[in-house]
């Protein structure tokens, strides 16, 4: 017999249907983007999209989204419209593709631009989709530009080329590795591996012009080789990654002043015994809580995984451990943070560590997708 409770019950499981179907499609439509190296003994064409299964940590047969040399970085705008990819090759170009979604993902092109430098590293869209920024890496260079709304990237809006700080063996060709907009988007920081400096300029949203700040840089430490740079989410602190001698950075970064500063000392992403010099960190990336960071370590093959004081933001070093492959060039956390993925460029594969929601802790070594030279990873939903 239905009765009032028996007929309250059936509502309410009814009402738990469409939030469980709507799950299971979130599940079914995130995909992973990759960008790979092209050319040599790499089989790669350009731009991949693979299907990721949320629930396993499985990768999907990888298929071709767009044939385009070398794009070994690419980045999404916030809304997942455009798709950026710079092409890593001695005469560097930027690429904007339009991103269609559907039963798979599309790219469709859009326009390219000069990098204005060699061998680009890395590209960034700020926050509002409205500017694009390019680090040259071989050129030792940065260039901006404007994007409209299509997700065409307008002529070089600035440019600024590096030149040595000294006369130090170390400092005698500037890399720009890396340009990372502030939470807010007001400001640009750049790594500049070859002067152990993050350069630090403030962004007109409407233009894309950059305007060098005072001061202009912070100062790392003499051959850290500052590579990649990333903030927590309280947007108070930065933690800035070396590649040369294998360290993380805590600074403190203030908005109004556009300033970073160092705040203690730097931790090491090594086994204390690991032979010096040998290793070299890649990407560092940070937990949406905020709680844990993680590193590659190239040549030491392996994963770090750092603790991040809550009350005062510095970092203490709590796992090292194997991902199962060589040269992680890339890192990144899938969307439910339970996974964290590694482009293990040379090796050519994917591989995927469980990670504890609790505790930070990776499992590994991860389980390896194949797909020659895989160099940056992108998740879309």
């Amino acid at each position: 017999m239905l009765t009032r409770r028996s007929l309250i019950r059936m509502m309410a499981a009814t009402a738990v249907v469409p939030a469980t179907l709507e799950g299971f499609a979130a599940v079914k439509n995130t995909r992973l983007l990759i960008g790979t190296g092209t050319g040599g003994r790499s089989k790669s064409k350009g731009i991949y999209v693979a299907d990721w299964d949320v629930a396993t940590g499985t990768l999907g047969e990888m298929k071709l989204a767009a044939e385009v040399e070398s794009p070994t970085w690419i980045a999404l705008d916030k809304h997942q419209k455009h798709l950026f990819a710079i092409s890593e090759v001695k005469k560097g170009m930027v690429t904007s593709y339009a991103v269609g979604k559907g039963a798979g993902i599309t790219l469709t092109h859009v326009n390219e631009q000069p990098a204005e430098g060699s061998g680009p590293a890395h590209v960034a869209v700020n926050h509002d989709g409205r500017s694009l920024f390019v680090a040259n890496y071989g050129g030792g260079s940065l260039t901006s530009y404007a994007v409209d709304q299509a997700g065409s990237i307008s002529a070089t809006v600035s440019h600024f080329q590096y030149a040595p700080v000294d006369a130090l063996p170390e400092h005698a060709h500037p890399h720009a590795h890396e340009a990372t907009p502030s939470p807010d988007g007001n400001w640009l920081l750049v790594n500049d591996l070859g002067s152990d400096r993050i350069m630090v300029y403030k962004i007109d949203k409407k233009t894309g012009t950059l305007t060098p700040n005072t001061p202009a840089f912070w100062q790392g430490r003499q051959k850290s080789g500052p590579r990649h740079l990333t903030f927590h989410p309280n947007g108070k602190w930065g933690y800035n990654v070396n590649e040369l001698d294998s360290t993380v950075d805590h600074l403190a970064w203030d908005k109004h002043a556009g300033t970073l500063t160092t705040v203690g000392g730097f931790i090491s992403t090594l086994e204390p015994d690991f032979p010096k010099d040998t290793a070299f960190c890649s990407e560092i990336v940070a937990s949406k809580d905020g709680r844990f960071l993680y590193v590659g370590n190239r040549r030491n093959e392996t994963i770090a995984k750092l603790d991040v004081d809550k009350k005062t933001g510095a970092v203490k070093l709590d796992q090292v451990i194997a991902h199962g492959g060589k040269t992680a060039r890339h890192i990144t956390l899938d969307p439910t943070e339970k996974f964290l993925l590694v482009a293990c460029q040379d090796s050519g594969a994917v591989s995927v560590m469980a990670r504890d929601a609790s505790t930070g802790k990776l499992t590994g070594p991860g389980k390896l997708f194949p797909i020659d030279s895989p160099q940056c990873l992108v998740f879309a939903s």
